[in-house]
């Protein structure tokens, strides 16, 4: 007990820093899979719902994986997966139907995302024990840069990579131990990984190396075949046979012996586009990675021909075996762990160099080497970028602005030379006749796309900037209001209300600079009616003059159903709502209340008096327009269409400024009007630079179409007084 006690202090008094560190990663990621969702406030995004619709798909529809449905991921993936979302669907569901399967499935992967960290603290350890430095402190730093990179932590919500990689780690660790047996379960790892993605068998090419197989002439002549040779073949060979023996032992059960189908994660790659990388652009595809059969279309599956590709796949292929076979035979110390890590972190480069596409997900791979093999500034940087990349291209490229081709083709230009600085990096760190330049060149292509990014940042941003707004202008559900509304600015109607605080948010970046724009609150802290709070606040913008009253009408919807603020405010005898319209989903109108009582003045009209209710304008400056709205109304409609003008004088008698013209710019002749009903009749004069200020008249009046003046109260006008300013 005393031992064990000893054992388990001096344990604690070693490690206790990676054990505050576990506890950290371990906590905060759980409490992102309870809390975080992938996509931000840019989209849902997750291939969880993928998952989730394949369960219900096999669990609630009857159809069977690897019999009725095809997949694109070998099968220990649904073994592993499947089981999880059927436990998860005997809890009965909350509001929101995804918790429990989120919770259980991302559980699990925090478990393999717990040994990642575990595994990349071993090596790191071991690498620097090697060195001959300090393998507590390098191991800890690795594994605090790794449980602070934003991109592990953002794949664990939403993909499965955490599996792939611990077994692809594991398998790296248990051929570095050179314990007896390790290398032996370092080729099971490899092929369980295998049967969960495809990257981990890169670990044969790597343990073939690492055994001390010598790939030349002399090699095949003197040792492969000579057991006691230090380069036979009987390591690599075992590997090998291990490696395909666990494949297929275990994946076919799994896949229920379907060879056909057990090949599909193979087959579907050469029916979908490639994506988001330098073939894609060959091709000219900027979308995503389109799968294009559904799991359950085996015979569109068999059938093939969805997307015929213009890329010469042979001569591609060839050329990265050729360069592949080239950098795996240079004379590289395999005595040396760094070698494997680093000869493994370049194969997974360039497996993704070759590959058709790229997926956010995937620079999780990257990032676990960078983080062992470059764990200082320039790795920092080199994540952050890599990172930053994945952000724009997923997301303000394909969900925001999916029309800017330039974001694509800047983001996968700059991944792919990133990736292969990475991988000139990583070479020379194990190449010793090149190891010196090949790292400054490392270093000198990572500050050469830092600044290519920068100066397209500072010329694409604003371009960016525009076609977000145009798009969103052109997907908004009120384009033709605000066009117009746009077109009205600066005159009289300078306010727009609204009780919609959504509606508020569609409108107010397009609107803010030419109106107010407000909502009308309803709250009070007495005990009173929200709508009653609201027609009062309306009543009192009435008083203050007149505004726009804007509603969002639900889709189908045609009459506009005003809120009951609105329509109370309506029903009173003085105020006034006209120029209705509903262009498109929002429905508006332009209000105003007139005095009750006597207006400026009657004119004789042929069918009775033609009153003008009131005049309001605006402020009044030298080299400006002064607006100018004319409230009309009559009892009867006249038979004439009469003429108003506006006519502004100077203190001594000079006319300075004037505007004729029927009522409504030439819109509404007085022969058209409705009796009873308020016509508002706006002007624009265009007052001359250089006015002195003081005080003006302006005279209103109407004429026929004989030019004869209409007279109100023995006058041939109604003079109003104008102060120029």
């Amino acid at each position: 007990m005393r031992w064990s006690v000893a054992r388990l202090r001096q344990f604690y008094t070693e490690f206790s820093g990676l054990l505050a560190l576990l506890l950290l990663f371990s906590t905060f990621r759980l409490f992102a899979i309870l809390l975080f969702r992938p996509g931000g406030f840019f989209a849902d995004n997750s291939d969880y719902d993928f998952y989730s619709a394949w369960g219900l798909t096999q669990v609630a529809m009857g159809y069977t994986t690897f019999e009725t449905l095809w997949t694109a991921y070998p099968p220990l993936f649904p073994a592993a997966m499947l089981p999880v979302f059927e436990w998860s669907s005997r809890i009965p569901p909350w509001v929101e139907p995804r918790l429990f399967f989120h919770l259980l499935f991302g559980a699990l992967l925090l478990l393999f995302e717990i040994a990642n960290l575990l595994l990349i603290y071993r090596l790191a350890w071991r690498l620097e024990e090697e060195a001959g430095g300090q393998p507590a402190g390098a191991a800890l730093r690795a594994a605090v840069f790794y449980a602070l990179l934003f991109a592990p932590v953002y794949t664990l919500l939403g993909w499965f990579e955490a599996m792939p990689l611990f077994f692809l780690l594991w398998g790296l660790d248990l051929l570095l131990s050179r314990r007896r047996g390790g290398w032996l379960a370092s080729a099971v790892a490899a092929a369980l990984g295998f049967l969960v993605k495809l990257t981990p068998v890169l670990l044969v090419p790597v343990a073939v190396r690492w055994f001390g197989a010598r790939l030349s002439l002399a090699g095949l002549r003197d040792e492969w075949f000579r057991r006691a040779a230090a380069g036979n073949l009987l390591r690599p060979a075992l590997y090998g046979l291990v490696f395909v023996g666990v494949t297929v032992g275990v994946g076919l059960p799994l896949a229920r012996f379907n060879l056909e189908l057990v090949l599909s994660s193979f087959t579907v790659n050469t029916l979908r586009p490639p994506w988001q990388s330098i073939w894609a652009l060959w091709e000219g595809y900027y979308g995503f990675g389109l799968v294009p059969v559904d799991m359950r279309n085996l015979s569109g599956l068999r059938a093939g021909g969805q997307w015929t590709s213009s890329l010469p796949w042979g001569a591609i292929t060839a050329g990265f075996g050729v360069i592949y076979l080239w950098l795996y035979t240079r004379r590289y110390d395999w005595n040396r762990l760094r070698t494997p890590v680093a000869f493994t972190g370049i194969s997974v480069i360039w497996l993704f160099l070759y590959s058709k596409g790229w997926s956010p997900q995937f620079v999780v791979w990257v990032l676990a080497f960078l983080v062992l093999l470059r764990a200082d500034l320039v790795g920092v940087w080199l994540a952050v970028l890599l990172t930053a990349l994945n952000l724009v291209e997923s997301q303000v490229f394909l969900i925001l602005l999916p029309g800017e081709r330039w974001i694509l083709v800047t983001t996968v230009l700059a991944r792919t030379l990133l990736l292969l600085a990475i991988a000139v990096e990583f070479a020379g760190q194990i190449w010793p006749q090149a190891g010196h330049w090949l790292r400054q060149l490392s270093v000198g292509g990572v500050a050469a796309v830092t600044v290519g990014l920068l100066v397209v940042l500072g010329v694409g941003a604003p371009q960016a900037a525009h076609a977000y707004q145009q798009r969103r202008l052109a997907e908004h559900p009120c384009r033709a209001t605000l066009e117009q509304l746009q077109a009205e600015a600066g005159g009289l109607t300078r306010t727009l209300l609204m009780a919609d605080s959504a509606l508020w948010r569609e409108l107010y970046p397009w609107l803010q600079g030419h109106y107010r724009v407000a909502v009308v609150d309803g709250y009070t802290p007495d005990d009173r009616p929200f709508e009653e709070i609201q027609a009062e606040k309306l009543e009192a913008e009435a008083r203050r003059g007149e505004f726009w009253w804007v509603e969002l009408t639900p889709p189908g919807e045609e009459a506009p159903q005003w809120a009951p603020a609105a329509q109370r405010l309506f029903a009173e005898p003085d105020v006034y709502a006209v120029d209705v319209q509903q262009p498109d989903r929002c429905v508006r109108a332009r209000v105003f209340r007139l005095p009750v009582g006597p207006g400026l003045g009657k004119f004789e009209g042929d069918r009775g008096p033609i009153e003008l209710r009131s005049a309001v304008w605006g402020a009044a400056r030298a080299g400006e327009i002064l607006h100018l709205i004319l409230y009309w109304q009559t009892a009867q409609v006249p038979s004439s269409s009469y003429t108003v003008f506006t006519h502004l004088f100077a203190p001594d008698g000079q006319r300075v400024a004037q505007q004729d013209n029927l009522p409504v710019r030439g819109l509404a002749p007085t022969n058209t009007w409705a009796a009873g009903k308020p016509v508002r009749d706006p002007y624009a004069l265009q007052l001359p630079a250089g006015l002195a200020a003081g005080r003006y008249t302006l005279k209103v009046g109407l004429y026929d179409a004989a030019g004869q003046r209409l007279t109100v109260g023995g006058a041939d006008a109604i003079e109003l007084s104008v102060d120029i300013q």
